[in-house]
């Protein structure tokens, strides 16, 4: 998806079905050297600056080369070509290098390229991926999405349109649920308190520049906001209960979405979140509405490795397509 977004052409990872090239690990491995730098600046120093020996992140020199190629042959194209009636990112970052050359270069598209590429896979898969887990440690929630999506009646060749997927109540339930507890970001946002130095609820006068941080995984499970179960997967939380009159739901919603920072929150809320929200969406309805899902083995755990995206390795399933499982 990010490669279509980005270049108008996949990685070709989908296609032959493994790393072939280990950018995957690469960028995995990176983002946990960047975990640790990112809270304890200074060792960048001694390790990625390293003038003897360099111990930084992997090297990325594919997925690199791979952005310059793309960037040099898409330039020496614009020569002849108008803008395209549907462009990709990178049409729209050649753009604005030709209509913004004082501020914006060739090496700084290159960065918004491999920003794209880093940033924008690892996260919606690590969602995915918490999604079904969830699901499937849980067999009532995967019992009632069933239904609800299946009630729909989409047809196997049918591309569910992500307003459509936004419209079913109870995904939207799990999907949200699934954020809280797993969000792909598992580290402290961190922001510079202003010049002024805000007080807050309880008194506490927080000094001007100190750097303060939440932790969307922490927040997440605060009892304060989600109640006593709130290490514990339950999706009807989002959803009004019967005995709850409209108002009180509003109130409650207001404070659980003022406590999901499952993108982050305010002006530094993640640009990208819009995309990754139509890949899960549209994702997960696809694939329940196509397929019964199990777990090949359900005394296999997922692993999550911890780190500023808290991936997860050894999720296992068997997926049949519903149309076939009569012929099994």
């Amino acid at each position: 998806m990010i490669g279509f977004l980005t270049f108008s052409q996949s990685f070709g990872y989908m296609e032959k079905g493994h790393d072939f090239d280990g950018t995957l690990m690469a960028s995995a491995l990176s983002v946990e050297y960047f975990a640790q730098v990112g809270q304890i600046p200074f060792l960048d120093r001694f390790l990625n600056d390293n003038p003897v020996v360099r111990i930084g992140p992997p090297d990325m020199s594919h997925v690199t080369h791979f952005s310059i190629a793309q960037l040099q042959r898409r330039l020496e194209r614009k020569e002849q070509e108008k803008f395209p009636e549907e462009p990709d990112f990178l049409d729209h970052f050649i753009d604005d290098m030709k209509n913004n050359p004082d501020s914006v270069d060739a090496k700084l598209v290159l960065n918004f390229l491999l920003g794209n590429v880093l940033a924008g896979g690892d996260t919606t898969a690590i969602a995915l991926r918490a999604i079904f887990d969830f699901l499937l440690q849980n067999p009532h929630g995967m019992t009632k999405l069933k239904s609800e999506i299946l009630a729909e009646g989409f047809d196997d060749a049918e591309v569910v349109s992500y307003s459509k997927a936004r419209s079913l109540p109870y995904l939207d339930a799990v999907i949200r649920e699934s954020l809280r507890m797993h969000p792909s970001v598992a580290m402290p946002l961190e922001r510079y308190v202003p010049d002024t130095g805000p007080t807050l609820p309880d008194g506490t006068f927080v000094p001007p520049r100190v750097a303060v941080g939440l932790n969307p995984y922490i927040i997440g499970r605060n009892e304060e906001v989600w109640g006593q179960d709130a290490n514990e997967f339950r999706p009807e939380r989002w959803l009004k209960m019967e005995d709850e009159n409209e108002e009180e739901y509003q109130r409650r919603l207001r404070k659980m979405n003022a406590a999901d920072l499952a993108f982050g929150g305010g002006s530094r809320i993640c640009i990208g979140r819009h995309i990754a929200l139509i890949q899960i969406y549209k994702a997960v309805v696809t694939l329940v509405s196509r397929c019964e899902i199990q777990l090949a083995d359900p005394d296999v755990r997922m692993k999550i490795i911890s780190g500023w995206f808290p991936r997860q390795t050894s999720l296992f399933v068997k997926m049949h397509k519903r149309s076939e499982m009569g012929k099994l």
